[in-house]
């Protein structure tokens, strides 16, 4: 598994050096860099309520793409910087611990045909995961998304359809439940459909995620899009089953509503609820904070509920967002605050202006 690694980041730094040594702009890689800072006070509702403040998602992330020649592209995010940086780099490479690279693949494509190889999100059939993790909000996204290691190592096929409305993916990857990408011998495999049908965008997918070996936890995910000139609608719904020491199973319905004015304020409400029956199959030790890390452990039944703001206050640009989302649930017995402000730098634009 090193090898692959070694391999695969050698590839991608080759891929570096050949765009930046190419004389057409169009092979040169785009390379952004985001840096993220926020502050988040907790207020208690009574006696007993989540009280405290911290820098929420204040993090450093680059974000790397570019294509060689007709048919190879590649693809990186790292996660240089969190409040908690040292947790990062300690142990890289686990499959059941984020580390410093979000995802990181190398595709070929050709007809209608995309194969990937690297590290990239399981297919779990979400809009709430879709998002790459710096544009999203934690408070007010379910303890799923809060929990679960979706980063994992492994092959993509996908096949889009000749209308370029459907697309079609199989994915292998090692399972968030074992220590060490594929040395653990625990996998994932998944199924998606994905498409664009005039206003409706569904992103549907099975999985099935190996807890021990020859136990699967199933899931199926629905997410279902609805886009409109100024205004979005998202619905994802997921259904989660285990059978281990008992009949373990568990539901997640969330939806946001987002309307968006001249491009420049974006208003949104979201709001879901998970059932847990059993243990949290996702789920670890309790620490007792806003989000929970096991739902089990909160009478098996989670709700959370916000609504926020994100400014863009750049002429012709969204590289600049400004945020304030207010949230609560129904396990902290608190009121969270979010402000901050993301800025993705574009190094490639700068970089073609003093070519």
């Amino acid at each position: 598994m090193k090898k692959i690694l070694v391999l695969t980041v050698a590839l991608l730094c080759y891929f570096c050096t050949y765009s930046q040594e190419a004389k057409t702009s169009d092979n040169i890689p785009t390379l952004i860099i985001s840096p993220r800072i926020e502050v988040n006070p907790h207020i208690g509702l009574s006696e007993g309520g989540y009280y405290g403040s911290d820098f929420g998602a204040t993090s450093l992330y680059t974000f790397l793409d570019g294509t060689i020649g007709e048919h190879f592209s590649y693809s990186m995010s790292n996660h240089w910087l969190s409040t908690t940086p040292g947790a990062l780099y300690r142990d890289p490479f686990r499959s059941d611990e984020a580390d410093f690279i979000d995802w990181l693949t190398i595709s070929y494509n050709i007809g209608g045909f995309t194969f990937t190889l690297g590290k990239e999100s399981i297919l779990y059939g979400n809009y709430e995961i879709d998002y790459a993790d710096i544009d999203q909000h934690a408070e007010v996204c379910s303890s799923f998304w809060n929990k679960s290691m979706t980063y994992q190592w492994g092959g993509k096929v996908e096949y889009c359809f000749s209308d370029e409305s459907s697309t079609l993916a199989f994915h292998f990857a090692s399972s968030p439940f074992g220590e060490r990408p594929f040395a653990s011998k625990l996998f994932c495999y998944s199924l998606k459909w994905s498409g664009e049908y005039g206003c409706f965008a569904p992103i549907w997918s099975a999985n099935l995620i190996e807890y021990e070996r020859g136990v699967f936890v199933k899931t199926l995910g629905l997410g279902n899009g609805f886009f409109f000139d100024n205004l979005s609608v998202e619905f994802d719904a997921m259904y989660r089953h285990l059978k281990y020491d008992g009949d373990n199973h568990e539901a997640l319905a969330v939806c946001k509503v987002g309307y968006t004015f001249k491009d420049k304020v974006e208003l949104f409400a979201k709001g879901g609820y998970e059932y847990f029956s059993g243990i949290d199959i996702f789920g670890w030790e309790d620490d007792f904070g806003f989000i929970p890390t096991d739902v089990s452990l909160c009478g098996g039944n989670y709700a959370f509920y916000g609504a926020g703001v994100n400014y863009y206050p750049l002429r012709n640009s969204d590289a600049l967002r400004l945020h304030a989302v207010i949230s609560s649930n129904n396990y902290s017995n608190s009121l969270a605050m979010s402000f901050g402000a993301t800025y993705h730098f574009d190094l490639t634009n700068t970089i073609r202006k003093h070519r």
